[in-house]
């Protein structure tokens, strides 16, 4: 028998039998978020030392930033000028700016610290696999001035991007909380989705530039930008429950 069901049955309005059903949809939804993320994270480094110890691996992943390195120079440009961008010094400069915008909107400090924690989070894991693993960076990134000083797995400028894009898209949540009443709740959720196809295209700029400079291998940029999210996601499952419960 099911939650709404055993309710009525002791006789409990079905109000409160909706928001108990919701409730235990969360905290179960919660759940398998955060095991998920929790196994990921536990794969990750192993997958970057099997990589970092492939030499098949490693000379397919050459190949195939040596095809790009051929591609229009104009891209190459682009690709710079997101280096900088999302550098360490870019990613702060940006978070600052949604985190005043965010301000602005929400007026809660601490709506904005929840959003900047959820976002941020996944740059202390990517740091501290990278230093776990330390796989070296690609030969095509020898020469290069945009080279950073860190080991190459995972992505971190990827990772940044995330951190840019997942800020971006609460900010533009509480934008439209604030805009548009509960009875207008489609308009909520267009204005949301073409925050989250925003935040997509940016990320995979990010992570298309970095191959095109031939700073990262391809599994560097596809593990940042499928874990990162995620991570971001728990963290954000996590505290609703906790305010819920508070």
């Amino acid at each position: 028998m099911g939650v709404l069901a055993r309710c009525r049955s002791h006789g409990e309005p079905t109000v409160n039998a909706r928001l108990r059903y919701r409730g235990m949809h969360t905290r179960n939804r919660t759940a398998a978020v955060v095991t998920a993320t929790v196994i990921l994270c536990c794969i990750v480094p192993m997958i970057g030392v099997a990589l970092r110890n492939s030499t098949i691996a490693t000379a397919r992943e050459t190949s195939v930033l040596q095809t790009l390195a051929a591609w229009p120079e104009y891209l190459q440009d682009c690709s710079t000028v997101l280096a900088y961008l999302f550098s360490t010094v870019g990613c702060i400069a940006l978070v600052a700016v949604l985190v005043v915008i965010d301000l602005r909107i929400t007026g809660s400090a601490r709506i904005v610290c929840r959003d900047v924690i959820v976002s941020a989070t996944p740059i202390v894991y990517v740091t501290g696999v990278k230093w776990l693993v330390e796989r070296p960076r690609p030969i095509t990134a020898i020469g290069s001035g945009l080279l950073p000083g860190d080991p190459s797995f995972p992505s971190g400028h990827t990772a940044a991007a995330v951190i840019v894009s997942v800020m971006m898209i609460l900010t533009v949540r509480n934008l439209a909380r604030k805009r548009f009443p509960d009875t207008e709740a489609s308009k909520r959720r267009v204005l949301l989705r073409r925050a989250v196809i925003g935040a997509v295209a940016l990320v995979g700029a990010v992570a298309c530039s970095r191959l095109l400079l031939g700073l990262h291998y391809p599994t560097d940029v596809m593990i940042s930008a499928t874990i990162c999210p995620l991570i971001s996601y728990a963290v954000w499952c996590v505290w609703r429950i906790g305010a819920r419960r508070a």
